[in-house]
């Protein structure tokens, strides 16, 4: 039984879960889980502080355990709102289940990635990097100062972020608590939260034959011959079985990893992949 926990977040905590992420978010980056571990670590003094019951903090960490992956910098508008529902939830444990909050943040990684990836990424910190360049070309130690301008830019992005949405988010959940509007906001959320694990599985999840034959004078590619039929058929193949694999057989990822590098070395040399 979930225990209800009326304590909020403090200025303190915030500022403390920011710094955590923003030192802490590429470090333990990894194909299984990505940023998880960084977000979990980040978070660890409010789901603390929100769930004293043990039972109901373990259930916490499981949950935001599993794979997550957006920019470092935008991602602070994953991170106030996750924050937001997390305090909701300890206070009204019935009412906003844990897969909801998985949802949320799986459905809004991906567009939060490109946002971040295109404007904090791609144009801000490439004009300062661009601009630093420039002055450190001609002898400037301007560049050197310029620089690390960029880097504190990316910072208040994040800071702003994460705290609008935390403000923000706790206020709106408030609202749609008791309204089908929360109800349509669990089933987008995780109806886009599919649709990123599937495009993630496309992108990441690569399987193609290398066979091909002779027939009457043309050589014809197996692989093609596979692709006319359902293009990615095997690589969503893969999933499957490694899904099936993890979560029925409980295979460690370990073992599989090792699996996946043998069968591609001897796939390859015997001519089959």
């Amino acid at each position: 039984m979930s225990e209800v926990n009326n304590v909020s977040l403090t200025k303190k905590d915030i500022n403390r879960i920011i710094a955590r992420w923003y030192i802490t978010t590429e470090m333990s980056l990894n194909f299984e889980r990505m940023q998880s571990i960084a977000f979990t670590y980040s978070i660890l003094p409010a789901l603390e502080k929100l769930y004293t019951n043990k039972e109901d903090l373990i259930e916490a960490l499981q949950r935001h355990l599993e794979l997550f992956n957006t920019n470092a910098t935008a991602g602070g508008l994953i991170l106030g709102t996750t924050l937001a529902m997390e305090e909701e939830k300890a206070k009204n444990p019935e009412l906003i289940p844990g897969e909801s909050i998985v949802a949320v943040k799986t459905g809004l990684m991906g567009p939060v990635a490109a946002f971040g990836d295109s404007f904090s990424a791609g144009t801000i910190t490439t004009l300062f990097i661009l601009a630093s360049c420039s002055l450190a070309q001609t002898g400037s130690i301007a560049g050197l100062g310029l620089l690390f301008l960029g880097t504190m830019v990316t910072l208040a992005e994040l800071i702003f972020f994460t705290k609008l949405t935390y403000k923000k988010g706790r206020t709106a959940i408030k609202d749609v608590l008791s309204s089908k509007l929360m109800t349509d906001i669990i089933e987008g959320a995780n109806i886009l939260g599919m649709f990123m694990m599937g495009a993630l599985t496309a992108s990441m999840v690569s399987l193609t034959v290398a066979l091909s034959y002779t027939f009457n004078e043309a050589t014809l590619s197996v692989q093609d011959k596979i692709d006319g039929i359902m293009p990615g058929i095997l690589s969503l193949a893969v999933l499957f079985i490694y899904y099936v694999l993890i979560s029925k057989k409980h295979v460690s990822v370990a073992k599989l990893v090792l699996f996946t590098i043998l069968f591609g070395l001897v796939g390859a040399g015997i001519g089959l992949l």
